[in-house]
């Protein structure tokens, strides 16, 4: 695991549950019969059992909502699964970003999509030289990715 980057993925999802839950607080004050032009109360957001559920469950998301699976593919290597690989990707919206040392990595087609997973869109695909595909990224990514790879295999044999 990159210590690094949980770090900052934990300090990104704290404060993204914070604003989520400001907007939430809002909008039930506006819907409990207030004017749009007042403000509630936003000191009830920092009470301490708030700040240390949030910040919890800030912490902890990064450990689940990231995920990684391998696959084993038929032989062939990059040459000839790439091109049905690429393919798949697309299907579940996933643009080619960059090849890192033999990793490909693809983000999100539309811009809305990169801002609501706070540009943690980034799956990660991965061949060992045993022909076993890693995909790594966000849990709902992979699990979207898996299924396209096993119709393309399936679809092979």
């Amino acid at each position: 695991m990159d210590w690094k980057k949980y770090l900052i993925r934990a300090v990104k999802f704290v404060i993204y549950f914070y604003v989520l839950g400001a907007i939430l607080y809002y909008i039930m004050y506006v819907v409990g019969g207030n004017p749009l032009s007042s403000l509630p109360d936003f000191s009830t957001l920092f009470t301490p059992r708030l700040i240390f559920g949030l910040t919890l469950l800030g912490v902890c998301y990064p450990l689940l909502g990231f995920k990684s699976v391998s696959i084993q593919l038929p032989e062939g290597g990059w040459e000839e699964h790439g091109k049905p690989l690429h393919e798949a990707m697309s299907q579940c919206r996933l643009k080619f970003k960059r090849n890192e040392d033999g990793k490909l990595i693809f983000g999100a087609e539309m811009p809305m999509r990169r801002v609501s997973t706070m540009f943690e869109d980034e799956v990660t695909l991965e061949l060992n030289g045993d022909n076993m595909l890693t995909i790594k990224g966000l849990r709902k990514d992979v699990a979207r990715v898996r299924l396209r790879v096993d119709d393309y295999l399936r679809r092979m044999s």
